[in-house]
């Protein structure tokens, strides 16, 4: 620019000068430019920007939060709508088919009306689909958790009588429906408000049970069925199926009395049984023994044995209660011979009821229970299918899962849910890919519940007592696993009979507390018993173990140990105690003379993942006995954590540094040179 030529002062003059020429829309910029320089950054755009990006999430990260905490979006976001929706429709209505009968069945063995097991096979099932990682497993009722529940109703029935605020009209009979209340059908000839005692009892656990599953998942105490060995589930497994046969006789035989539920629930009931087995009813003794074989030869013969070649099982169980029914209905059954149905099943979804709050600590006990037993079941069901499929869960999701589940149910008439493996095999097997699947189960529950469920009225109890024993034939036979353990393990095998007895004789809570600390008793008998190898040398340089060394041959005047497990204050003794019956000390009891009188020792200490202090000592102690006796001591495949315990703990001060080696193969050089290897310094391995 020239220096005659007069430059604007301001934007103003620049808008009034007709030689200063815009381009279109140059002049609007301009403004917005200059008044964007003016304006500086206030107080306020400092801390939206400080809570946008703190507070306010991005998209990516709602996608992110969405897939982690609802896995079925993530599966949909890989689905296959033409090859895999066909197939999740299909499991879906085999297995909601499937539910019908073993809800009715499952809620009568809780000793509630058989509406409140169908409720728990929707409800629950709607939110682990949305909520829960394994695309396989079934949830809804369950043998082993229905028959815990019935335990805990029998304890705290009555401190429930106090919630139940309208008294029993005289006018009602046992077969009537109560409007105030929402139950029906009573079980046993039970008045409408003993069921109702027994029903606040039922959701009340169930909210606690949620409410500890929800706790469990926010502190990621997924672990927490790690304490459950494969023995110790098996036992309580095995040990409950038991009860449950038990349970299931009565009705099997037709034949009338109160159970004696609680401690020594097994041997009390069948005193019982036999004390009544003379009033046994004929007619359903028939229907029961018809009904059992129907489905066992079905099951067995057509539904295993042609499993590659059926789209999907055949549903024999919802066959023979629609037959049944008819049966029943048409020979009036429960007139003529005093067969006992199943009553009165309502129509319509349950109205929302608040569990008992005031009453929640009465029950936490036994919901702590509750909670882990359902959490170890659901898992290793989910665990099986994972693997099978390569997929993986994740336990404090699954613990979201069941815990939203169990509370939200709860408010609708529902009791704890739980995976079944029967139906959990037949959603993968008739080609289940994901929760679609449940989805679809709960469209098939849902048209049972509003329109279908009066129908099924005239069904025996026999019939779903017989569908009871005949599916929890795999959990019978879990017995012949004691051949496997014999020849594995004897002390896991102790674990399983110890569990099994437990179970059986006194109760299921207290059997499985009883198994777990037996259990954890047995972790610190397996350290105390811990071995002691002694390795020898193969022509190849190769390291064996002293039990099979017929190749391998021991360096003379050397002994190389290898402790077997990790060293700490409950076996500290045994390592010192086998160190020195294994390397004895010259002119010690065990040394017979010169040709074996010690000059090395090896520790290989490989096997040993953890030590503490005490662990640490005993190291320390031998190295200095065997050293102030004039032998050499290598201490060689020392992990991380050992090496930290001895360096920080200075255990090994007063010793020479060179003791620490690498490997057995560094140590067993400086024994044939017969020093020393040099001024080396500690070797981390």
């Amino acid at each position: 620019m020239k220096p005659s030529e007069s430059v604007p002062s301001s934007v103003h003059e620049m808008q009034n000068d007709d030689s200063v020429s815009f381009l279109p829309g140059e002049r609007d910029l301009e403004q917005v430019a200059f008044c964007e320089m003016e304006r500086s950054p206030s107080v306020w755009d400092h801390t939206k920007e400080w809570f946008t990006a703190r507070f306010v999430p991005s998209r990516s990260c709602v996608n992110a939060s969405l897939r982690r905490h609802i896995p079925l979006v993530d599966h949909l976001s890989h689905y296959s709508w033409k090859k895999d929706l066909p197939n999740d429709v299909l499991s879906g209505v085999t297995v909601g088919v499937m539910h019908i009968p073993f809800g009715m069945a499952y809620g009568l063995m809780s000793t509630l009306p058989v509406i409140y097991g169908l409720n728990t096979s929707f409800f629950p099932v709607l939110i682990y689909s949305l909520l829960g990682t394994s695309r396989h497993i079934s949830v809804g009722t369950f043998a082993v958790t229905c028959l815990m529940l019935a335990e805990m109703i029998n304890n705290h029935q009555f401190q429930f009588a106090s919630y139940v605020s309208v008294e029993e009209p005289e006018s009602l009979s046992n077969d009537s429906l109560v409007s105030n209340f929402t139950v029906y059908a009573p079980v046993d000839g039970e008045s409408p408000v003993e069921v109702e005692q027994k029903l606040l009892v039922a959701i009340t656990i169930t909210f606690v049970t949620g409410v500890i599953q929800l706790v469990l998942s926010f502190f990621h105490m997924g672990m927490v069925n790690t304490y459950l060995s494969d023995a110790v589930v098996g036992g309580v497994t095995t040990g409950a199926a038991f009860h449950i046969l038990t349970s299931q006789v009565k009705d099997i035989l037709g034949i009338r009395f109160k159970l004696a539920r609680g401690a020594h629930f097994f041997p009390r009931t069948w005193i019982e049984i036999f004390r009544h087995i003379g009033e046994s009813n004929p007619a359903t003794v028939i229907i029961s023994a018809v009904s059992m074989t129907i489905v066992s030869v079905v099951k067995t013969h057509v539904n295993e044995r042609f499993a590659k070649r059926l789209p999907f099982p055949v549903p024999v169980e919802m066959g023979m209660v629609v037959v049944a029914t008819l049966v029943s209905s048409l020979a009036n059954l429960e007139q003529r011979f005093s067969v006992r149905l199943v009553g009165t099943v309502p129509s319509g979804f349950p109205r929302p009821r608040l569990p008992v709050f005031s009453a929640m600590h009465l029950v936490l006990q036994d919901a702590i229970v509750m909670a882990v037993v359902s959490f170890a079941l659901n898992v290793s069901v989910a665990r099986l299918f994972a693997k099978k499929h390569e997929y993986r869960i994740d336990p404090t999701q699954e613990l979201l899962a069941y815990g939203v589940g169990n509370v939200f149910s709860s408010f609708f008439e529902s009791y704890v849910l739980c995976a079944a493996l029967a139906r959990s095999v037949v959603q993968e097997a008739s080609g289940g890919r994901t929760q679609l699947a449940g989805l679809v189960s709960c469209a098939v529950v849902a048209i049972f519940l509003l329109f279908l469920g009066p129908l099924l009225q005239p069904l025996p109890q026999a019939v779903l007592a017989s569908i009871v024993l005949v599916a929890l034939k795999r959990m019978y036979l879990q017995v012949f696993d004691l051949r496997t353990l014999w020849h594995v393990d004897k002390l896991e095998m102790l674990v399983w009979i110890v569990t099994f007895a437990s179970v059986l004789i006194i109760d299921v809570a207290p059997g499985l507390l009883i198994g777990v600390v037996f259990n954890l008793f047995l972790l610190i008998v397996r350290a105390q018993l811990a071995a002691m190898a002694l390795l020898g040398q193969l022509e190849l340089a190769a390291l064996r173990v002293n039990e099979n060394l017929d190749t391998s041959r021991e360096l003379p005047s050397t002994k190389i140990l290898r402790f077997e497990h990790s060293l700490f204050y409950a076996n500290a003794w045994r390592f010192k105690k086998l160190v020195r019956e294994m390397a004895p000390l010259p002119g010690s009891k065990g040394c017979s003379g010169d040709s074996s009188r010690l000059h090395h020792l090896i520790l290989d200490c490989s096997c040993i993942s953890y030590a503490d202090t005490a662990g640490a000592k005993a190291i320390a102690k031998i190295v200095k006995e065997y050293q102030a006796a004039q032998v050499s001591v290598h201490v060689c495949h020392c992990r991380e954590s050992l090496l930290g315990v001895l360096q920080r703990g200075q255990f090994l001060q007063d010793v020479d540094k060179r003791v620490l080696q690498a490997s057995i193969e560094t140590a067993l050089e400086d024994v044939s040179c017969g020093n020393y290897a040099g001024e080396q310094e500690v070797i981390k391995c």
